[in-house]
């Protein structure tokens, strides 16, 4: 999971202080409108003992979720743990219930592949039981289990040691001709090309034997790996597998100018960099990665199974080096049920990430896709911090207003007061951001079931 570190201005709100020395003010009394506008007096739905959750009856359409034919928006919990370990498992089991009355109905298993398979070969070392025990457990608690892998190795995954045994040049290589590690997102972790072969069969035969060995008929979403990209800071990929995949690309489409032949010598030149023609196969490229991903999971749980992919919109000036051209990325996007926007808000000038959502509803209707659109970590426990409740609610109109009312995704959802990318408390009782949301879940819920209305009525 990315625990993105974002480089933007913090804006520092005035304080205002009425000072009326020894004065005693009088507080007018509210007026009965008013406090029917207020956010805390709209009441959150009954939360049912005995709540209906049957595969039999879900179906994504039209950009929503629906239950035996009523729509339910999702509230989506994705607590990071190790999901091999069957202490931390149980630990969370033990708490589902305090997540149920926090009106989460969907828990996203976010598993890393390092976590499983230790000697890299794709098939897991440690045992499936703890995942399966909690997936069950929350499907018996009327509540929605989803799962995702994480097979990259930038913004926080790994790919096992033994994988590196196992295929030595399976390298990301630079501009310069070097080997990557993660230095963007800081963890230095060893960064695959995507191009290489051996990467992404071993890739998908882990997802297929995770999905193996689980009820694959209670997950109601499966997710490729987190935020695909190459990188943002790091111009990739110019290892001897790009350049046959890029080879064979230009073949195929009966590409032979010069300008965007690659180089055969390091340093790669900016204007191949640049190339339009390679990055539109950079794109294509990736979308191909993606869609398999995808296939892998339906090979094992069935060709209608319900698949998301997160979609990452950040920095205008680095988009082209994160996925080649965003629409043509897009475009090829063809296995996915779920586009997961991030960032829904565009930091570096604290405002709606417009262009993202713009591109994904551009590709929505020209190609006349069933997307549902939502976001990649509505909110989670670092990167919101600096925003005051304003602005908070801003971000939450925001998504509803962009996307297609889905649900909302929450990271990390687990109680440690210590860790700043956790979004609650050793208590349970909900940090500042998170709290935004849950005190006041009923009005939000108004909120979208307005906001529908209001779609539907232009």
């Amino acid at each position: 999971m990315k625990k993105c570190k974002f480089l933007f201005s913090l804006f520092v709100l005035p304080l205002v202080f009425a000072c009326g020395g020894n004065k005693t003010e009088v507080e007018e009394p509210v007026k009965e409108s008013d406090k029917e506008s207020r956010k805390e007096d709209y009441l959150a739905p009954e939360i049912s003992d005995k709540p209906i959750v049957d595969y039999n009856l879900w179906k994504i359409e039209n950009g929503k979720f629906y239950l035996d034919g009523k729509w339910v928006f999702l509230k989506v919990g994705k607590p990071l743990i190790n999901f091999a370990n069957a202490g931390q498992v149980d630990k969370l089991i033990s708490n589902l219930d305090v997540l149920r009355k926090k009106h989460f109905n969907a828990i996203e298993l976010n598993c890393y592949w390092h976590h499983f398979d230790e000697n890299g070969d794709g098939i897991p070392d440690k045992s499936l039981a703890p995942l399966n025990k909690l997936i069950n457990a929350i499907y018996a608690k009327g509540m929605y289990p989803c799962l995702s892998v994480e097979t990259y190795a930038v913004g926080g995954g790994t790919i096992p040691e033994g994988f590196w045994t196992l295929h030595p040049d399976a390298y990301a290589i630079n501009e310069r001709g070097e080997k990557v590690t993660d230095t963007e997102y800081g963890f230095g972790s060893k960064v695959v090309s995507i191009f290489h072969p051996g990467y992404r069969n071993t890739a998908h035969t882990f997802i297929k034997s995770l999905a193996k060995g689980i009820d694959t008929k209670k997950i109601l979403y499966f997710e490729t790996t987190v935020e695909p990209q190459y990188m943002g800071t790091i111009a990739l990929c110019y290892s001897d597998a790009a350049k046959r995949e890029y080879e064979k690309w230009r073949e195929t489409n009966n590409i032979n100018d010069e300008e965007s032949k690659m180089p055969f010598s390091f340093p790669i030149p900016p204007s191949f960099i640049q190339n339009p023609t390679w990055n539109k196969f950079r794109a294509q490229f990736l979308a191909k990665w993606v869609n398999e991903d995808a296939a892998a999971y339906r090979e094992i749980a069935g060709k209608n199974a319900y698949v998301a992919v997160d979609y990452l919109d950040a920095n205008e000036k680095e988009q082209y080096l994160r996925m080649g051209d965003p629409v043509e990325f897009l475009t090829h996007l063809t296995a996915p049920n779920i586009i997961q926007v991030n960032w829904s808000w565009y930091f570096p000038d604290n405002k709606p990430n417009q262009k993202a959502y713009d591109r994904v509803w551009q590709v929505k209707e020209a190609a006349e896709r069933d997307w549902a659109i939502t976001e990649h970590m509505t909110f989670n426990g670092s990167d919101y911090v600096a925003f005051p409740d304003q602005k908070l609610e801003s971000i939450l109109e925001n998504t509803l207003k962009q996307g297609t009312r889905f649900g909302w995704e929450f990271v990390n959802v687990n109680n440690a007061t210590n860790d700043n990318f956790s979004l609650y408390h050793d208590n349970w009782s909900p940090k500042r951001v998170m709290k935004f949301v849950d005190q006041y879940w009923g009005y939000w819920m108004h909120r979208v079931k307005m906001i529908e209305d209001q779609v539907k009525s232009k």
